[in-house]
């Protein structure tokens, strides 16, 4: 274990699905996946991409002081993070947006005209709105996948956009081969 207040070195997860483990009680994110968006030596910042919030963006628009919209989707709770804020996954990544793209295809961004090009039905082909974000200060992810609190799995971007917010959490754990029907906590003594 590193001593207390030293930086642990790991390799970025960004771009990866953290899974949350059976075992994870933190009642934020039991049963989550999330995209790691950014991870660096000061900390991490992810989307939950399945819990859903509200099935219609329509009664926050005046929150966004948007103009009406042809097109409506659901809310997600990306974190217990600023869950005012909102932030869009989507694919395919747009320079003219900005903030991240992830892994080869996905940006993230809190872009307001991405969001009202969406809701005139002149976005990306895919998208995901959350309110909020999940963050982590330095080595604190590190420290929680120490104790087995998270799965790391390669970024999918069918389970982003495509598999029902339900069942991503099962889904992204099947691309590493574990079920959780079958997933037991380690247990005993050696």
């Amino acid at each position: 274990m590193p001593e207390l207040g030293k930086r642990m070195k790991m390799h970025s997860l960004a771009g990866n699905f953290l899974i949350a483990s059976p075992g994870l009680e933190d009642p934020h994110f039991s049963q989550t996946v999330v995209l790691i968006c950014s991870h660096t030596e000061d900390g991490a910042f992810g989307i939950v991409i399945n819990r859903v919030i509200a099935q219609s963006l329509q009664p926050h628009l005046f929150g966004f002081a948007l103009d009406r919209c042809t097109v409506d989707m659901p809310v997600y709770n990306g974190g217990p993070v600023q869950p005012e804020q909102g932030f869009i996954l989507y694919a395919p990544f747009r320079k003219k947006y900005g903030l991240l793209n992830i892994g080869k295809s996905i940006g993230v961004t809190s872009s307001r005209d991405l969001l009202q090009d969406i809701l005139n039905g002149k976005g990306p082909e895919s998208y995901l709105f959350s309110l909020g974000h999940s963050g982590w200060d330095a080595n604190q992810l590190e420290e929680e996948l120490m104790t087995d609190s998270w799965l790391v799995v390669p970024m999918d971007a069918d389970i982003v956009f495509s598999v029902k917010p339900a069942e991503r959490w099962r889904y992204a754990a099947r691309l590493i081969g574990v079920d959780f029907h079958r997933y037991s906590e380690r247990s005993g003594n050696a």
